[in-house]
């Protein structure tokens, strides 16, 4: 298996997990001040959310597994240590704070079927983000039908999307076929990123300007909710999650070229284009989107910045982000454990309330990236390297793996 970083991707990554931990620590602190920008980026929390799957799906189809069962103990070596971590710091959290739960829900957050049964295997109240991780650990599974049959890519995307549709057009089943349409309806998220992979490795490019256009729609588009709560509306979530892999793509055409192949085709939108999807866009939002006439006008003026000069925005873009680069990628090599790991200090903190709000703030966030870099700089590799000393030197010399 290939190990390597694409600093692009691996700022997206960081962007995420931390839109996510801002959107707890400062949405959910108790008495935290109202403060605009940071209430607009905390409220793409979910859809950072539906980032981490597409640069899932994308990273690992990106990687040369020698067979199923080294793919399948490279992703659990990486899923489970910090997982299994950071839900002892969620029980010892609530038992401090004396918050009961259900054994069920104890052996649902366990063997990951917290998202099966709301209402029977809930996610624990301190451990509430590892919704994700059990869709996560789901599309492992099912990542492995395509290793063995790569042709099953499109026709699991169209059931993928039919399901989504199905969440609007059939009455709602009973759990867990509900929650099995649910969590087959956003593989598809995650599959885009698999998609996307696989075009760029047979030599088909996004330009960075339409990509950063494409993004810039996805953002819009995420504020037309068509169900509820539309907080996890299937149309909103896809259509960001697609757009968000195209910018994904267009990254991936700039940074590095498919070994052995040259580009055949890029695809680059023009002005006409750029300038009939913005329409479409902007009347689907001020027409279906119920947020606030300050966020319209916001967005729409980013959508139209975006369809006159991408180019000239792609770029100074970069230029801001390009300083903040090294912290980035510190960031998001502990993204993991920092998406989990805070929210059990977040709540914890709370509840004792023995701090002022903007204080607590601090030291919540401060304790979220120590606990992370423990986990995912020290537990981790650790584990990795018992894990390589306990297996056959013939399947060990291929153990390495890019940190998802």
């Amino acid at each position: 298996m290939t190990k390597q970083r694409l600093p692009g991707l691996e700022f997206l990554r960081a962007a995420c997990a931390l839109i996510v931990l801002l959107n707890h620590a400062w949405g959910e602190g108790v008495g935290m001040p109202a403060f605009f920008p940071v209430t607009a980026i905390a409220s793409y929390s979910i859809e950072a959310v539906m980032g981490f799957f597409v640069l899932s799906g994308c990273v690992i189809s990106m990687q040369d597994y020698p067979d199923a069962g080294a793919y399948m103990r490279a992703r659990l070596v990486r899923l489970l240590p910090i997982y299994y971590s950071t839900l002892i710091l969620a029980l010892a959290g609530m038992a401090i704070c004396g918050v009961p739960y259900q054994p069920s829900q104890l052996a649902g957050n366990v063997f990951f079927l917290q998202t099966q049964d709301w209402s029977l295997f809930e996610p624990l109240r301190f451990f509430i983000p590892s919704w994700s991780l059990s869709y996560e650990l789901y599309y492992y599974v099912a990542f492995v039908a395509i290793l063995a049959l790569p042709r099953l890519l499109l026709p699991l995307l169209a059931a993928s999307i039919v399901a989504g549709v199905c969440l609007y057009s059939v009455p709602r089943p009973a759990p867990p076929a509900f929650w099995l349409l649910h969590v087959s309806a956003f593989f598809g998220m995650w599959l885009a990123g698999v998609l996307i992979t696989r075009l760029w490795r047979r030599g088909h490019g996004l330009s960075i300007d339409t990509g950063a256009f494409l993004l810039m729609i996805g953002l819009c588009l995420s504020h037309i909710p068509f169900s509820h709560p539309a907080k996890f509306d299937y149309f909103r979530l896809a259509c960001f999650s697609a757009c968000f892999a195209c910018f994904v793509w267009a990254l991936l055409s700039q940074v590095q070229r498919p070994a052995g192949d040259d580009t055949k085709s890029l695809l680059n939108l023009d002005l006409v284009a750029r300038g009939i999807v913005a329409a479409v866009t902007l009347a689907l939002l001020w027409h279906f989107s119920h947020s606030m006439p300050s966020n319209k006008w916001i967005l729409s003026v980013g959508v139209l910045a975006f369809t006159l000069a991408p180019a000239s925005l792609a770029r100074q873009a970069g230029r801001v982000a390009r300083p903040a680069m090294p912290v980035m990628l510190y960031v998001a090599g502990l993204s993991y454990a920092l998406y989990l790991v805070h929210y059990p200090l977040v709540q914890t903190f709370n509840d004792l309330a023995f701090l002022p709000p903007v204080p607590n703030f601090v030291v919540v966030v401060a304790l979220s990236f120590a606990l992370a870099h423990l986990l995912d700089y020290r537990l981790q590799p650790w584990v990795r390297a018992r894990f390589r000393n306990h297996r056959p030197a013939a399947a060990s010399s291929s153990s390495s793996s890019m940190r998802t």
